[in-house]
């Protein structure tokens, strides 16, 4: 059996692929890319936060030393004893709202200036009915 193997004949290389053609620049003869950039991932916009919203400015304190206030003034003809600490209470109250008015801490600046002028106006009251007027309301008497 003289029979030839395969191992005696040498093989030939199969052809290379056929390339396209290259002139040595950043894309290949026949592609017109532009100014597209290849694997690049689009930029980030980051976004800056709200800004935290304040919180509302309470006038309690404004308010109480208003009512206060008004409240000795109102007593001021008829309950001498009661309306002293009333009158100095609101007017404290609202001269200490008026402080963190101005500082921005605290609303009802209006509020706070009329308890301040309410409580003046009854120590003035006050200090004239004590003064002027001593035996308080006016006694009516009845003729028979």
């Amino acid at each position: 059996m003289s029979a030839s193997s395969d191992w005696t004949n040498p093989l030939v290389p199969a052809p290379e692929p056929a390339r396209p053609a290259h002139d040595h620049a950043v894309e290949p003869v026949g592609y017109d890319l532009g100014d597209v950039r290849l694997y690049e991932q689009p930029p980030v916009v980051m976004k800056t936060p709200a800004p935290p919203v304040p919180a509302a400015l309470s006038d309690q304190e404004a308010t109480a030393g208003l009512v206060l206030s008004l409240v000795g003034v109102a007593a001021s003809p008829f309950i001498s004893f009661l309306n002293a600490p009333l009158l100095g209470t609101g007017l404290i109250i609202c001269a200490s709202s008026l402080r963190d008015i101005r500082r921005g801490v605290a609303a009802g600046r209006r509020q706070a200036i009329a308890g301040i002028i309410l409580a003046i106006l009854g120590i003035v009251l006050t200090v004239f009915l004590q003064l002027y007027w001593p035996s308080g309301m006016p006694q009516i008497t009845v003729n028979r």
